[in-house]
């Protein structure tokens, strides 16, 4: 029997989210602290929800396509709930509800 050694966990600048998800823009400004926006941020976190008849990723990608549109500085989002309408049992709808997060700009 070989023996198992214990690595040491990684450390990463990059922080994660309540369901360990690596917050990617934290990690590239860790890296970077050159890159523009780089340091503490202030999320202001709003819910929408996403449809569609075709699949929960349409649902999620219209639901941040749309979001994108009136919102600037979109950074994450989170699957919340998900749910569904069902006819003749079949899937007909998908609805996705996220939570959105984006940087807020400051007064000038």
């Amino acid at each position: 029997m070989s023996k198992k050694t214990r690595r040491p966990p990684l450390r990463s600048a990059a922080t994660t989210g309540r369901d360990g998800a690596i917050d990617f823009i934290a990690k590239r400004e860790a890296l970077n602290p050159n890159v523009v926006g780089a340091g503490d941020h202030v999320y202001r976190v709003i819910e929408v929800v996403g449809t569609s008849t075709s699949s929960i990723d349409d649902a999620i990608e219209k639901a941040i396509g749309r979001a994108s549109k009136t919102l600037r500085n979109v950074r994450w989002f989170e699957v919340v709930r998900t749910s569904g309408h069902v006819e003749g049992g079949k899937v007909r709808h998908f609805q996705v509800t996220l939570k959105v997060g984006f940087t807020m700009e400051e007064a000038h």
